[in-house]
């Protein structure tokens, strides 16, 4: 009989800059009070049996006739959209319609039925996003897995591009990332223990 030794990981694939399809998109801006946008992405990373989430939430900024004058949440969607081509938006009045004027009434339909590539092809994902474990706010919360919202065209000069946003955005504090050092409590527990020598 053969002595067996598991297969030993060099790395993990599924963070930092990865290939990703676009699946499903659903409109959860009902859910919430605080959000005038919220469009949920689903996608799934090259290799991956599970599937992650891209949101796209936030409210308006909006003058005394409540018109819509801006919102940080208006950036990030159009960059989204611009990247998948989309060209639909809102009006100043909180509206969904095409680039001519033409009203949609389901946002959730519009994207699925016309922004979901139908020949999807796994080993050739369209995308390109930047997959991470977001910083807990408080000490012993879990780390999160996030999709950044900016996406890209999955091609090599694309990747460069990402990889100089994602430095810039962690210069900046907007990507936060936890990282695998201990806390104080459980390296503690570690010290004397000799697991702290491996």
């Amino acid at each position: 009989m053969a002595i067996f030794r598991p297969v030993m990981s060099t790395g993990n694939s599924f963070f930092g800059i990865c290939e990703i399809n676009i699946l499903s998109y659903k409109d959860r801006s009902n859910e919430f009070d605080w959000a005038d946008v919220f469009i949920d992405v689903t996608v799934q990373q090259k290799g991956s049996e599970y599937t992650r989430n891209i949101k796209l939430a936030g409210s308006f900024d909006k003058d005394p006739e409540g018109n819509i004058t801006g919102g940080s949440v208006l950036k990030r969607m159009y960059t989204f959209f611009d990247a998948i081509g989309c060209k639909a938006g809102l009006n100043v009045k909180g509206e969904w319609e095409t680039e001519d004027g033409t009203k949609i009434e389901n946002i959730e339909e519009y994207l699925n039925t016309q922004w979901i590539n139908p020949n999807i092809d796994e080993n050739d994902p369209d995308y390109i996003a930047y997959v991470y474990k977001e910083k807990p706010k408080k000490v012993g919360d879990k780390a999160w897995t996030r999709v950044y919202h900016k996406i890209y065209k999955n091609n090599e000069a694309n990747k460069a591009k990402l990889a100089d946003d994602v430095k810039w955005l962690k210069g900046k504090g907007v990507i936060k990332e936890a990282t695998d050092e201990p806390s104080n409590s459980f390296g503690n527990t570690l010290q004397g223990s000799g697991l702290d020598n491996l």
